[in-house]
């Protein structure tokens, strides 16, 4: 769910940007490799595997808002083992994704439903402009094609009719998981979480560089760094806003 507010300093600009998330994939015969980049957040994964199982999985985080999130990596040794044919859904099930780096589960759970395709390569764009006093629409294209395109406000559904009434955050998986297939829902379930990242468009992170990260108790439990006990002695980067637009591909 997203917060409602962080306790950070207001961002002058906000109102005249967007939140754009890119997501490549590359598949090989035995590999996968992936690359998130947002405004906020930069990283990478490579996935092994043999004979339809996982059997490896390395991280890399380039940018991150907390001196906690690297040391998520270990929790993603878990997937270890697991089939590649898992359900994306699985992977989410009991509040799994609040015991990892949400963004780098993403990640990982993108790369291993493109294990079995190769060799390919997919990239996605996700496009969440700032909304201020009117409903935006936000986009999301999948090699340059338009998947997604939706009128919202406050994180509900307004356009295309069929889906009027939807909402982004809380109950989003329920509805989305019976109303596309599996690319759609793939490319849907991006944009809904690049919704859920642009909220700190609206705020300075770097301007708390240092700070306890215990200083934003709204965000407490909603994922691996943000959780006791990695929240105690972390603090914030202060990582300054990039729009990966800006950043290479894989």
């Amino acid at each position: 769910m997203r917060p409602a507010t962080l306790n950070f300093p207001l961002n002058p600009d906000f109102g005249r940007g967007s939140c754009v998330r890119r997501i490549s994939l590359r598949s090989e015969q035995r590999l996968v490799h992936g690359h998130l980049a947002d405004n906020f957040h930069e990283m990478r994964c490579t996935i092994a595997h043999e004979a339809g199982m996982i059997t490896g999985i390395s991280t890399e985080t380039v940018r991150i808002p907390t001196t906690a999130c690297p040391t998520a990596a270990e929790q993603i040794q878990a997937l270890v083992g697991l089939a590649i044919d898992t359900p994306a859904r699985e992977f989410y099930r009991d509040g799994r994704a609040r015991r990892h780096c949400t963004h780098m589960l993403d990640l990982v759970v993108m790369a291993i439903g493109h294990a079995a395709t190769f060799p390919s390569q997919v990239r996605y764009e996700a496009s969440v402009p700032d909304e201020v006093d009117a409903p935006v629409v936000i986009t999301i294209r999948r090699d340059g094609q338009l998947v997604h395109s939706w009128l919202i406000r406050h994180g509900t559904i307004i356009e295309p009719a069929d889906l009027r009434g939807r909402t982004l955050d809380k109950g989003f998986a329920a509805w989305a998981s019976v109303t596309f297939d599996v690319d759609a829902l793939e490319a849907a379930t991006m944009l809904a979480r690049t919704w859920l990242v642009a909220i700190g468009r609206r705020y300075l992170p770097a301007a708390v560089a240092g700070h306890p990260a215990l200083e934003n108790p709204q965000m407490l439990d909603r994922c691996y760094a943000y959780s006791m006990p990695q929240i105690a002695g972390s603090v914030l980067t202060g990582e300054r806003e990039v729009h990966p637009t800006k950043l290479s591909d894989l």
